[in-house]
């Protein structure tokens, strides 16, 4: 046979490979693959003739291309293998560009894709970006975990891809912009609030209505109070959770009136801390209602203290008017 005669039947064969593939996948009444080849005409014979294989190709060295400058990786390939750490054992393969790469060493320099169809844990497909100097890079696509960034080194402000997510010790940043001093953005972790979200402004607490907790606070007292739920004029909670489990601060107007005493001032803490750190609100005569906008940070079961100094007293109201989550 002439090369050229090869070649198309070599185009043949993959065009039957693919109905062969198709016609094994579709669902339909059992079929052998003699009788498969039979209806796909005489290429089969003339591939027959001319000694070339037809057979599924097995995993062999590949190439692929470097993106930006088209640069052909040489010796790709795919390499079996047997399980995966530290998280569980897995059937998976790695892709990787290293041709000394083997099944026990091709984590370390390679693209690794899992799977597995273990029902006590959820179907699970994970990609996995290579391990350097002990952190796995990239990202984790899973069934109990539909989207796992896993944890890498800080950012730098020197260096990032516009469009970049990092996790590093549960903090998320995003990269904003591929040049500049700025170019990282810290969305929300364990030490930071989240997205802000505003209501209409609502009480949530009042020291003159009837409850929670009533009257003044005087100097050297404090008072720790939810700031929870919104209440109506009589103290009484009308919604529930306008502050959601979880908040970790929120937007609010603190009021002072029916003052008592010449100077006074109101420090507002998470609930728990007395220690004063600043005022939050000062008053300076008698019988005076002024207000302050502030954000107040929270505990965890969404409460405030409430601390009065000064040398005098006052009534106070907390009207929220949003929270970070």
């Amino acid at each position: 046979m002439h090369g050229s005669e090869i070649e198309s039947l070599k185009a043949d064969l993959r065009r039957m490979q693919a109905r062969v593939n198709e016609l094994e996948t579709a669902g339909e009444e059992p079929t052998n693959r003699r009788n498969m080849l039979r209806g796909l005409g005489a290429a089969a014979a003339g591939a027959a003739v001319g000694g070339l294989a037809f057979a599924r190709p097995a995993a062999a060295d590949f190439a692929l291309l470097a993106e930006g400058d088209n640069t052909v990786l040489q010796n790709t390939s795919i390499v079996a293998g047997a399980a995966y750490s530290p998280d569980r054992n897995f059937g998976l393969f790695h892709l990787t560009d290293d041709v000394t790469s083997t099944q026990s060493n091709s984590r370390t320099t390679a693209l690794t894709i899992a799977a597995t169809g273990n029902a006590a844990l959820g179907a699970e497909a994970m990609v996995v970006g290579a391990k350097i100097s002990g952190s796995e890079t990239g990202m984790k696509l899973n069934g109990p975990v539909p989207l796992k960034l896993n944890s890498s080194a800080a950012p730098s402000q020197s260096s990032g891809t516009q469009g970049q997510f990092i996790h590093n010790g549960g903090d998320l940043w995003f990269c904003v912009s591929t040049s500049g001093s700025h170019r990282w953005r810290k969305l929300t972790g364990p030490a930071g609030a989240g997205g802000y979200y505003a209501v209409t402004p609502k009480r949530v607490y009042d020291s003159r209505a009837a409850s929670p907790l009533q009257g003044t606070l005087a100097t050297g007292a404090n008072r720790l109070v939810s700031v929870a739920d919104g209440r109506n004029n009589s103290g009484v909670v009308d919604i529930a959770n306008l502050v959601p489990a979880g908040a970790t601060a929120v937007t609010a107007n603190v009021t002072v009136t029916g003052t008592i005493g010449g100077f006074g001032y109101l420090a507002i803490n998470p609930g728990g801390n007395t220690v004063e750190g600043a005022s939050t609100i000062n008053w300076f005569g008698e019988g005076q209602s002024i207000a302050n906008g502030v954000t107040l940070t929270l505990n965890d079961s969404r409460q405030v203290t409430v601390i009065c100094n000064g040398g005098g007293s006052t009534h106070f109201i907390i009207d929220v008017s949003g929270y970070f989550l």
